[in-house]
């Protein structure tokens, strides 16, 4: 099977969103108010590849922009923008000329892995029981993909990095939840021995 590659405007930045996760943008730099510009005349989405010490590192994630918050006198705005499917860079262009911004060469990651690790099920379960007071049980855990999962977490950007990147998502996933458990059943102890005493 081939992966599909495509070349998509690039805005590096310290954030990732899967798919479905949203978040404000403040656009103040010319290059990236026209690339802002050209994407909302066109429809057209855009990449984040994750950017962090200086660096465009090789994964990132492709938004789409929900809408245009609030703009102002000096053509800087506010936008609303959406995850929609994670990448590998393979290639980088910080500007493409004669455009201000720059562009990436992509291949989309798959983004619709299902939970099919038993110990990963096993533990959501438990996390969504004991975390979020929630009940779920495993046919719905079943139907829900690893960035489902992921999503509501909480998860800082590093660790959504680390997520996408990994070779092996799921394990990634199942390590962040059993250590997500651990520290609040150890704060839980802490508290029950606190009022014990």
């Amino acid at each position: 099977m081939t992966t599909r590659q495509i070349t998509i405007p690039m805005f590096p930045l310290n954030m990732v969103l899967l798919p479905g996760e949203t978040a404000k943008l403040h656009i103040y730099e010319d290059r990236y108010k026209q690339l802002v510009a050209e994407c909302l005349d066109n429809q057209a989405s855009f990449g984040i590849p994750f950017y962090e010490k200086g660096k465009v590192k090789e994964f990132g994630c492709e938004v789409t922009i929900k809408r245009v918050l609030k703009t102002f006198a000096n053509g800087e705005m506010e936008i609303l923008i959406e995850g929609t499917n994670l990448f590998r860079l393979i290639e980088f262009s910080e500007v493409l000329s004669p455009k201000l911004y720059g562009a990436g060469l992509i291949e989309y990651l798959p983004i619709d892995q299902k939970i099919i690790l038993n110990n990963l099920q096993d533990a959501i379960v438990n996390y969504f029981g004991t975390v979020q007071n929630k009940f779920i049980d495993y046919e719905t855990v079943s139907n829900l993909t690893v960035f489902n999962v992921a999503s509501s977490l909480q998860l800082t950007n590093q660790e959504k990095f680390q997520l996408i990147s990994h070779r092996y998502p799921q394990l990634f996933l199942l390590n962040q939840i059993k250590f997500i458990v651990h520290i609040i059943n150890t704060e839980q102890q802490i508290k029950d021995r606190f009022i014990e005493n």
